[in-house]
């Protein structure tokens, strides 16, 4: 198939490399410097576009992308305030569109399993759930937007956690680097947290991908669930296989739609 980049960081040159080890054919390249190419000949003759870019940049990017007739995945987050915008100017013009905060595989298999424990967990007020998330040096908003997803879903399974609570970001240097998270987190100041509301600590380390864990503590035990990636590549690669996915369908998708149709 077809494919658009949109965005040429470090994100978007795994997906390209990826994209073109699966067979497919990167026919635009759009970035800073040619951002009116989404509107060129070349661009519109994809079968879907895989955009990575900022929040500032993201919502345009998609709106243009479907009205030149090019299904798009977005894996840019923070661009919730305009998401309604987003999705209504897409449906109006016929186009199709997949944004996420995580497109890989392992990842929202892992959300699959924490909407599962949480459900499981909504009677046995005994276990209290936590999340801490770590990332690279350089990601300075927190949490993560798959922190937040992933909050979500137990909000949204778990009939005693009602709410997310940001505890802070935390910057692992020399310093702390032998502590453990446990003695970092005891060493801080945090906020007072409901006690219906999950506590999520943020850790910014090296060149960290991604790693994200969440712990339901009792007493006398704890059940805890860990998703750490390796490399951007498997984000990159659930990104393609979302452009394979979504290549000739039209309308407003979310990832768990995905999944249910690959699992």
């Amino acid at each position: 198939m077809k494919i658009a980049l949109i965005g040429y960081g470090k994100m978007g040159h795994a997906i390209e490399r990826i994209a073109r080890e699966r067979g497919h054919e990167i026919v635009a390249v759009i970035d800073v410097h040619n951002s009116a190419d989404i509107e060129g000949d070349a661009f519109r003759t994809a079968d879907a576009a895989i955009e990575f870019t900022t929040p500032a940049t993201a919502p345009d990017n998609v709106m243009r992308a479907a009205t030149a007739g090019v299904p798009v995945i977005c894996g840019s987050t923070g661009w919730a305030d305009r998401r309604s915008e987003v999705e209504q100017r897409v449906s109006e013009v016929g186009g199709a569109l997949l944004a996420s905060s995580n497109f890989s595989i392992g990842v929202n298999i892992f959300n699959i399993i924490n909407r599962k424990l949480a459900s499981l967990m909504s009677h046995l007020p005994q276990y209290k759930p936590r999340m801490y998330e770590t990332h690279h040096i350089h990601k300075l908003d927190h949490p993560s937007g798959t922190a937040i997803t992933l909050a979500e879903g137990i909000i949204a399974e778990n009939e005693r956690i009602n709410s997310w609570a940001d505890e802070g970001m935390v910057w692992i240097d020399e310093n702390n680097a032998t502590m453990t998270p446990e003695e970092i987190e005891a060493s801080i100041d945090k906020p007072a947290i409901a006690p219906d509301a999950l506590p999520v600590l943020s850790f910014r380390e090296g060149e960290v991908p991604g790693t994200h864990t969440v712990e339901w503590e009792s007493p006398v035990d704890c059940i805890s669930i860990t998703h750490r990636a390796k490399s951007r590549d498997g984000f990159a690669l659930g990104a393609v296989m979302a452009a394979e996915w979504i290549a000739g369908r039209k309308g407003i998708f979310d990832i768990e739609t995905m999944m249910e149709e690959l699992l």
